[in-house]
């Protein structure tokens, strides 16, 4: 049976919001990514809402806002408890960015949708993949999705999900190119520029359109533009403020700079070079965790220099603008002068967080500078900048103490919901007294209560008397009462708190760890009381803006390569503008380009039938005929051809193909089937691996010893690729033709 393929974009569709998408395949839901920017408003999130408790599982590609942004979010209030699953890295650091988020939306307003015991809780749900490896759903075991490296961020992935003999091909985000700390993606395979044979003729294809109308630089001359430009700022003594996200392109960033640091002692004694974020300390000590994720020139380079990996031994690690402060104070080095700074800051909307700080202090300073390494997403303060580059009005919101009426009014009432602590826990303590006395009685009621009236005082010079002695003075004891021992069937019941430790206050602080501070909790109330304001402001900018492209995103002019190269059957193009959504797809519609015209661009909600056709059937072979059966492997799997007869049997529901009799079968020549890889440049490699001499000519046809060529053309019967051998008969046709068939694999 053939199966059915439904695709519903929930977010960014036609536009660059976050992404999320719901791919039906058959029965099964999948959510692909879970995205949604700090603002958390908008009809995706309405939509995510309303299939929440359908989905069966959930694809999470890369750690940052616009892939992993709801998923807390949709975890605790909109039923979204199935599995997820995502690469370590990417769970890892998608924990730390939303972590990130949540503290830094709770430090400027009333933020009450889900906090950091809620993104933990969440991201335990995720099921945690290395790459390459195959993982069938929980609830639909014969789907099964793998992840593959995506470039971009640490742990990107770009999936495949696979059902039979249909194969979806989910990437979105992802960079064809090396970076610094990151691997390209896999897609691209060996160093000849070929792509990865396992991506190659998916079903479907789902691919952003993104930078559909952008070709970028050449990525070693967009570092040196980007270093250029802080180090002029740096020379002329202005601070550099770089907007960066929590926990994905920030880690890129830092180890660029980190390299080039030290290059010049001069600015180590002017500057700071600081990564300022409320998680950062948990970013480096995740990274460093995260080598294995990275290039290997990552590793090697810092084994060379006997340090840790990713150590980014430059760059200070700051968690709190008073720690930035400290650090830009006169020092030795400086000659007691305040320095400068170059700051790596989150968020990287310039919407709030120190990046929005940072910015309203430098940027009416001429020598200052803000670089951008991205574009930002839409709506935001970092996107008004780069289309507008001039004065904004701006919306700040903030904290400020409580002062006055209002914090004597706030200590009112903390006064009164201690005292309401206080009364309730009494009250629980003395319901928990009665209960014990309760359970204590049981069978020796009478016994107990002949005890508590009674008591025994004790005589100076005699024993214990029972009632009162009138013999000489005695001295009177407090009266004792010992309770019956609690016993059930594994022994008497103790109180825990008879032998906890009791520890001293003011040895606390030896106890903790440094890193302590970090884990304490987020939903503590504040030591000293705030209130959330808004102010309005008007931005003026005075000081220098710059955008170098960052991203590590693949480009328009390769994008289009790659969809060509890729074979796909049909082609769904979301994440992007409506311009370069409308470009990608009139390009891939082109006649001139070979390319299927199965393009598909949905709008936002539309449920969108992508459906292959192949009809796909599942039958049991029967042991008689199943060994019979010649095998060869290709790519690692095994085929063979059979001939045979479908026989359903009652009570099964699957039927059974059997051996059939000589008189049920038409004896019709079969004409041989070739299987394998038709691709004239890999026959080249093996056929002069058996010492026959190749070339191409002006027709893209394989000359082999000057006497036979070799075509790639598409056969008429099976629609499929597959090689037309030209030549003269003669010892060499022979040899060449064997060759050729060996390497196909001919049943």
């Amino acid at each position: 049976m053939a199966s059915t393929l439904q695709f519903t974009a929930i977010s960014g569709a036609h536009n660059e919001d976050a992404v999320c998408y719901l791919l039906e395949i058959d029965e099964a839901k999948i959510l692909l990514d879970c995205g949604s920017f700090a603002d958390y408003s908008g009809e995706g999130l309405a939509r995510l809402q309303r299939v929440a408790r359908q989905v069966d599982a959930v694809l999470l590609s890369h750690p940052d806002m616009a892939h992993v942004g709801a998923y807390p979010l949709a975890f605790k209030q909109y039923g979204l408890t199935c599995q997820a699953y995502a690469t370590q890295a990417t769970h890892m650091m998608g924990a730390l960015c939303l972590q990130d988020t949540v503290k830094t939306l709770m430090a400027r307003q009333e933020f009450d949708l889900f906090n950091v015991r809620d993104v933990n809780a969440a991201f335990d749900n995720v099921t945690a993949l290395q790459y390459s490896q195959p993982k069938a759903l929980m609830r639909h075991g014969h789907i099964v999705v793998t992840a593959y490296a995506a470039g971009h961020t640490i742990g990107g992935t770009i999936w495949t999900i696979s059902n039979g003999a249909e194969t979806v091909l989910y990437a979105t985000d992802f960079n064809h190119t090396r970076e610094e700390h990151l691997r390209r993606s896999s897609v691209m395979e060996g160093t000849e520029g070929m792509l990865n044979r396992r991506l190659v003729r998916p079903t479907l294809l789902i691919t952003s359109s993104y930078n559909a109308l952008h070709d970028v630089a050449p990525r070693r001359a967009r570092i040196d533009s980007f270093l250029d430009s802080v180090g002029a700022v740096v020379r002329r003594g202005g601070n550099v403020l770089i907007p960066v996200d929590s926990a994905a392109r920030v880690l890129e960033i830092a180890y660029i700079l980190n390299e080039w640091w030290p290059r010049e002692r001069s600015r180590r004694d002017t500057h700071a070079l600081c990564l300022l974020g409320t998680c950062s300390r948990k970013i480096r000590s995740f990274a460093q965790s995260l080598v294995g994720w990275m290039a290997p020139s990552v590793e090697g380079h810092m084994s060379d220099r006997d340090t840790k990996p990713f150590d980014l031994r430059y760059v200070s690690i700051l968690q709190s603008m008073e720690d930035l402060h400290r650090r830009l104070r006169g020092d030795t080095r400086s000659r007691g002068r305040p320095r400068r700074a170059v700051v790596l800051a989150p968020m990287d909307t310039l919407d709030m967080g120190f990046s929005q700080e940072l910015l309203l202090r430098w940027a009416g300073d001429k020598k200052n500078a803000v670089i951008l390494p991205q574009r930002g997403p839409p709506g935001s303060l970092a996107r008004s900048l780069f289309t507008r580059w001039h004065d904004l009005p701006l919306t700040v919101k903030k904290r400020v103490p409580l002062e006055g009426k209002e914090l004597e009014a706030w200590r009112a009432q903390e006064q009164r919901r201690r005292e309401q602590e206080a009364a309730r826990d009494a009250q629980l303590q003395r319901n928990r007294d009665m209960l014990d006395d309760d359970a204590s009685s049981g069978s020796e009621d009478e016994a107990d209560a002949k005890v508590a009236e009674s008591f025994d005082l004790l005589v100076r010079g005699r024993g214990p008397v029972r009632g009162l002695s009138t013999a000489g003075l005695s001295y009177c004891m407090f009266p004792f009462h010992e309770k019956n021992r609690r016993i059930d069937d594994y022994g008497e019941i103790y109180d825990p708190d008879t032998y906890a430790i009791k520890v001293d206050a003011n040895d606390v602080d030896m106890m903790l760890d440094i890193e302590a501070s970090e884990e304490e909790s987020d939903d503590e109330a504040p030591a000293h009381p705030t209130k959330p304001i808004v102010e309005q402001r008007n931005l003026h900018i005075s000081c220098q803006l710059s955008y170098v492209d960052l991203e590590g995103l693949v480009s328009g002019n390769s994008l289009r390569n790659i969809i060509v190269n890729l074979i796909p059957k049909r082609v769904v193009i979301v994440h992007g503008s409506a311009n370069s959504t409308r470009a990608l797809v009139n390009y891939c519609r082109d006649p001139a380009v070979q390319l299927t015209k199965d393009v598909f661009a949905p709008a936002l909600g539309e449920i969108l039938n992508v459906s292959s056709g192949i009809n796909a059937y599942q039958v049991r072979i029967a042991d008689a005929l199943f060994k019979h059966i010649p095998m060869a492997t290709v790519r690692g799997n095994s085929v063979g051809f059979l001939s045979g007869r479908i026989r359903y049997a009652q009570d099964a529901q699957v039927p059974t193909l059997d051996a059939a009799d000589a008189e049920g079968l038409d004896n019709e020549w079969v004409p041989p089937v070739a299987v394998g890889d038709p691709r004239l440049s890999t026959l080249r490699s093996a056929l002069e691996k058996h010492g026959i001499t190749t070339r191409f000519d002006s027709d893209a046809a394989l000359i082999c010893n000057e006497i036979v060529a070799i075509r790639r053309t598409t056969s008429a019967r099976t629609s499929s690729d597959c090689f037309r051998i030209l030549g003269t008969p003669s010892q060499d046709f022979y040899r060449i033709r064997s060759l050729v068939n060996h390497y196909l694999v001919t049943l």
